[in-house]
């Protein structure tokens, strides 16, 4: 059961630190495409980023990729999204490069079968271009290999943003920790790991919250405590947080499943 939930932890943190795009950063090449999409004229937004696009600019091919991908501004075509991405990649792009390395990493995203080599090269190349996320996600995949080596790789990749606070690697580096404790059965390494996700959460970090709303749940790893749960679960749940909703009702059903013993022993 622990390794189960260590492997729903760790699904939950890699769904919630896909690259999110976000409107093109203030920059007096974008400006009209900033009062476009402020309008929601996405269609003229859309042919603005094509004249950019046409320069070179890697960054209007990116955000060009975006919108084809999920028909905003254009008819979705994945194929042609695929397409955008791959040259906003070669351009050097840091989240074009993120998008096809989880893409890869995954398996159905974009039409893409799971390519872990070609994930990596994605991974690094996003992080040389300076997307500091894309480390971490290098680290979790040197991690999964099981290796020695492959793990000092990945503590190699997490040490340098741990120091600057970087939440995704602090979380990555406890998950980490509580997988090397249980395998190991070193107690003072779960404390650690554990101790890590705890204050990250008192942070408001989601990903941190939904394990620790999870290990409320299932009490394999800390006391389970549903009425915690709950509170966790239905704050996320207001914010729209992935698997918050489904996690919410299992708790909700497993409270009314522990109510109706007792009261059928107060009736006798």
């Amino acid at each position: 059961m622990k390794k189960i939930l260590l492997a729903a932890l760790i699904s939950i943190s890699s769904t919630l630190t896909f690259a999110e795009t976000a409107a093109p950063a203030q920059n007096p090449v974008f400006a009209s495409v900033e009062k476009l999409v402020q309008a929601k004229d996405y269609a003229g937004a859309y042919k603005e980023l094509e004249k950019i696009a046409k320069t070179g600019n890697a960054q209007a091919l990116y955000h060009l990729a975006v919108l084809t991908q999920i028909g905003q501004g254009t008819t979705k075509d994945e194929k042609k999204a695929l397409d955008l991405f791959q040259q906003a990649a070669k351009k050097g792009d840091p989240l074009a490069n993120y998008t096809l390395a989880k893409s890869y990493m995954m398996g159905g995203n974009l039409g893409l079968k799971p390519d872990v080599q070609k994930a990596k090269e994605y991974f690094q190349a996003s992080a040389k271009a300076g997307f500091e996320d894309a480390n971490v996600d290098l680290a979790v995949l040197f991690f999964s290999e099981n290796k020695a080596e492959s793990d000092k790789q990945g503590l190699a990749k997490l040490e340098p943003l741990i120091k600057k606070n970087h939440p995704q690697a602090i979380y990555a580096k406890a998950l980490y920790d509580i997988n090397l404790g249980f395998k190991n059965k070193d107690e003072k390494s779960v404390k650690s790991g554990l101790t890590a996700i705890q204050q990250l959460a008192e942070k408001g970090y989601i990903p941190a919250l939904m394990a620790v709303g999870n290990m409320f749940t299932n009490g394999n790893i800390i006391d389970q405590d549903l009425v915690k749960a709950k509170e966790i679960f239905s704050l996320l749940a207001q914010k729209n947080v992935p698997n918050a909703k489904e996690s919410l009702a299992l708790v909700e059903k497993m409270m009314a499943e522990k109510v109706k013993p007792a009261a059928a022993k107060s009736k006798s």
